[in-house]
Parts: C-alpha cells; structure tokens; sequence
C-alpha cells in the first residue's frame, strides 16, 4: 500500500478511484484505506467525491459500465431472466458490495439499465406501469437475495458457525415433529443446503412464473387481468 504523498496532490480521474476501491474490496471500506491507496491525502479524496456513500456509488457505477449486458431482445421473460442472473453474478463477485450499496444513492447507469429494460417490456406490450413493476421487482429480488446471501455467511468469530450453520440447525427434524411439520422442516433444510445461486434462480423463475400467468389473464378477460387494467 503507498503511503501518502505531499506537496502538490496527484489529479485523480473517476476510474483511479474506483480502481482503488476495488483493491480494498467494499466489504467495511473506508475513506482514508482509499486515500491511502491513491496515495493522496483524506481531504484530496473527499474533494473528487464528498461522502463515503458517494465514493460506493462511483464505484459501482464503474464496475456496471465494465460488465458486459446480455442483449434486451427476444421474450421479455428470458431477458430479464438473463439480467437478473447476470446481476447476481456481478454482485457475488463483488463480497460486501450489495450490503454496503444498500444505503448509497443509485448509480446513474443502473438507472440506465431499469430504463433499458422496462422500455424493452414496453416493445413486448407492457404498459409503461406493468413493465417499471416488473422490472423493479426482478431487481429488488436479485439484491434481497444477494444481501440474504452475505448475511447468512457472516460469522462473530473465527471459531463460530455462520448464520447459514445455525439456521440449519434451528430447522433440525424432532422426533416428536408431526409428518407434515417434518416435511416441512426437511424441505428447508434443503433449501439451506442448495447452493445460492441455484436458490435464488428457483426463485426468480417462481416470480417470472407469477408474472407470465398475470400477463395471460391480461391477454383473456375472462381469466382477470393485470394489476392496474380494467377489464374492457
């Protein structure tokens, strides 16, 4: 790590900031860890960006413009199919960047990627109302199970389980369980048991299930229709 220069502070540029950041890992991070990295003094970073949250936000915003996006075309459903995935993947790679984001001002190009996406919806039929709710809701999905993900590996200690331990050990069969609580217990256990990433797309495909089956009743009024419509 460099130490901090003096004299003349060295001219940052956006992607030197978030360089450093990644380096130090958004897991706990801190201003004067960057600076230091940067080689510049706590007050010089401060001036490129005023606020802890900010520097979070810089950065991601960083790491989304460096991600190669799946295409937004074909059915609606296997777009955001591939987004969310392709979401969950990005912030499993980043340890502690969905906690510490929870908190920070959205990026201006994940904004950018809502837009592309909802207007891809709209192209496919979805009013603008359907296709920002359905959009809204795949990404909120993908970043409550990341930030579940994380909270569920933490440990107090070197020595101690991670949550993900003592939850399955809370849902642990008893003798005395009746069949159908201990089916029920034995499902989770598998649940906690199935790696994340398969989990979360059980869960994605439920909600896109959920989601398809609004959009048929939209399309037939005899069968209901979508949150928001009258029926003609």
């Amino acid at each position: 790590m460099n130490a901090a220069r003096t004299g003349r502070p060295r001219k940052l540029t956006e992607a030197d900031i978030a360089e450093a950041v990644l380096a130090e890992g958004f897991a706990g991070l801190t201003v004067p860890a960057v600076a230091q990295r940067l080689g510049v003094s706590t007050m010089t970073l401060y001036r490129y960006t005023p606020t802890r949250a900010g520097l979070l936000a810089l950065t991601w915003d960083h790491v989304l413009d460096k991600t190669t996006w799946p295409p937004v075309t074909g059915h609606w459903r296997e777009i955001l199919h591939r987004h969310a995935t392709t979401l969950w993947d990005l912030l499993a790679t980043h340890p502690g960047a969905v906690t510490e984001l929870s908190g920070a001002v959205v990026p201006p190009r994940m904004m950018g990627l809502y837009d592309d996406l909802a207007l891809a919806l709209t192209e496919q039929g979805f009013t603008a109302d359907q296709a920002v709710l359905a959009v809204d809701t795949t990404i909120d999905l993908t970043i409550d199970h990341c930030r579940g993900v994380e909270d569920l590996s933490r440990r107090e200690d070197a020595a101690s389980a991670d949550t993900r331990e003592q939850l399955a050990a809370l849902w642990t069969l008893r003798p005395e369980d009746p069949p159908g609580r201990a089916g029920v217990r034995a499902a989770m256990q598998e649940a906690i048991a199935t790696p994340p990433r398969d989990w979360f797309i059980r869960k994605l495909e439920l909600m896109l299930d959920g989601l398809t089956t609004r959009r048929i009743a939209a399309a037939d009024p005899r069968q209901g229709t979508f949150e928001g419509e009258d029926t003609p």
